[in-house]
């Protein structure tokens, strides 16, 4: 891991869309990079939505290439509403796959 980018488990990670909840886990991760918010990142298989590829991606050279992904819950679909990084660096192979959803395109990410 670089000093620049920090990743630790998070005890509990909760998401909604439209006050649905589409992510309960106890199985997160709180990315923590630089002067930016820390971000929470929530594996794949613990997301009850549509997840599909949005628009757009880049690299980040000490997290690797992401790419957004569109979210559908409760029969409406949110553009560009997460990324998820699908070719880590080494230092963040734990993120791999997971995903990141963006504070203003859910309800909530609530952490505790």
């Amino acid at each position: 891991m670089t000093d620049h980018v920090t990743l630790e488990p998070c005890t509990r990670i909760q998401v909604r869309i439209d006050g649905q909840p589409i992510v309960d886990t106890t199985r997160g991760i709180v990315v923590r990079e630089g002067g930016l918010p820390a971000r929470y990142y929530v594996p794949q298989d613990e997301v009850d939505a549509e997840i599909s590829d949005g628009h757009g991606g880049a690299r980040c050279p000490w997290k690797g290439l992401w790419k957004h992904l569109d979210v559908t819950a409760g029969g409406r679909r949110v553009s560009n509403a997460a990324w998820t990084y699908y070719e880590p660096t080494p230092s963040c192979e734990a993120i791999r796959d997971f995903i990141a959803f963006y504070p203003d395109k859910v309800d909530a990410i609530d952490v505790g």
